[in-house]
């Protein structure tokens, strides 16, 4: 058996986040890319002092309980893992044509921006607040980013805010932010040993785990990365004392 023998590693792999029914992975979601995957166990004691040697040595420990924790480094970004990452729900953009929205303050600035509130717009139309409005003039009064609803006023020549704009937002979805932040998952790692030849492989389950949002780089100059962290908890539909135990497993193949 590939476990018997002590073996160098250095390990490269796949980690899933599954969902739980009944305490048992049902159906999951790949996270991509994952430069590190660093598993921390943290037992917990308390100590207490002795009171008649004059030197107050440790005199008591007690065990009490065990505590562990992932943290996974992602490369990889889709809608759905931004989920985790952001500890937020899925959200269809409501599609309806808007009409007449207010986007900038009565005092106008060149070099305002401003956001009409949607994404991967269509049909956008800009005017002013003159008793005839004053439609703008893309590349003249103003630029936009049609993708992400961003734009600024290049001229203000003629013009009387506030700025209003009608426009169709596009069918996409988007994450509601840290609207759900200890997702309940359970995690399966499939490695490959590439530190020894034919690369056997190891694998590791954690049944319960709460993944926490940690770190987002927005803006980089080199591969972007997102961290998550999961506390690793006991499950309570697993046995103390039974072959799984309750926290994970792992496993040399």
């Amino acid at each position: 058996m590939n476990g018997d023998e002590l073996k160098y590693w250095s390990l490269q792999g796949t980690i899933d986040v599954m969902d739980r029914v009944a305490g048992e992975p049902m159906g999951g979601l790949w996270l991509g890319d994952c430069s590190s995957i660093e598993f921390t166990p943290n037992p917990t004691t308390e100590t207490f002092k002795e009171h008649h040697s004059g030197n107050r040595n440790t005199g008591l420990s007690l065990y009490q309980g065990t505590e562990a924790t992932l943290a996974i480094t992602l490369h990889n970004i889709s809608t759905d893992n931004m989920e985790f990452i952001f500890g937020g729900s899925k959200v269809a953009q409501d599609t309806d044509a808007v009409v007449s929205k207010t986007v900038t303050p009565a005092t106008l600035l060149v070099g305002m921006t401003f956001l009409l509130g949607a994404y991967d717009l269509a049909s956008v139309s800009l005017v002013d607040s003159t008793a005839t409005p004053v439609t703008l003039v893309a590349g003249t009064h103003y630029e936009l980013d049609a993708k992400t609803g961003r734009g600024r006023l290049l001229s203000i020549t003629g013009l009387t805010g506030p700025i209003k704009a009608s426009f169709t937002p596009g069918t996409v979805s988007y994450i509601k932010m840290l609207t759900d932040t200890e997702r309940e998952k359970w995690i399966h790692i499939t490695d490959k040993n590439t530190a020894v030849a034919g690369m056997p492989r190891m694998a590791f389950d954690f049944y319960l785990a709460k993944i926490l949002p940690s770190s987002f780089q927005f803006i980089n100059e080199s591969q972007g990365e997102a961290v998550l962290n999961c506390n690793i908890v006991a499950d309570p539909t697993k046995l103390v004392d039974g072959d799984l135990g309750q926290f994970g497993r792992a496993v040399m193949l």
